[in-house]
């Protein structure tokens, strides 16, 4: 029987997508699982455990990931996503949270960039495919009690 998530399988695994520009995996207690090009520090990664809480809170205030802010215009958990730059240059992100039975079920998150031509279209089923195929099943939200 599997006992955790193992880093180095999923560092692999995140290596193979080739249209994700960053990403990290994370659990509710800040520990980082494993990362491609993103060693984002526990202070930085604190407030994504909060994105869920209040929708206005994290659209009005965006996320920051290494030092470069983004605005969110997307809320539709478990799915948080957004974007900076323009129409010509940009980069967006995208957080999953879901639930890792293989981590006693603690919340896990998967938070994602990629850079134009990359646009959430593509980029977002990719994580959604990726987050349960690697890490654990989404979770189920009851946006009216949001």
């Amino acid at each position: 029987m599997d006992q955790g998530l193992e880093p180095a399988l999923l560092q692999g695994e995140l290596k193979k997508q080739d249209e994700w520009a960053k990403a990290i995996i994370f659990d509710e207690d800040l520990n980082v699982i494993t990362h491609k090009n993103c060693a984002a520090t526990k202070e930085e990664l604190g407030p994504y455990l909060k994105a869920y809480d209040v929708r206005d809170n994290t659209i009005g205030g965006g996320f920051i990931l290494l030092g470069e802010h983004y605005e969110v215009h997307r809320w539709h958990p478990p799915l948080i996503y957004g974007r900076r730059g323009d129409a010509d240059v940009g980069e967006g992100i995208s957080l999953a949270r879901g639930i890792c039975k293989k981590l006693n079920g603690k919340k896990v998150y998967l938070l994602i960039t990629y850079e134009l031509p990359i646009v959430s279209a593509r980029a977002v089923p990719q994580q959604i495919n990726f987050y349960n195929q690697f890490i654990g099943e989404l979770e189920k939200f009851d946006i009216k009690q949001q």
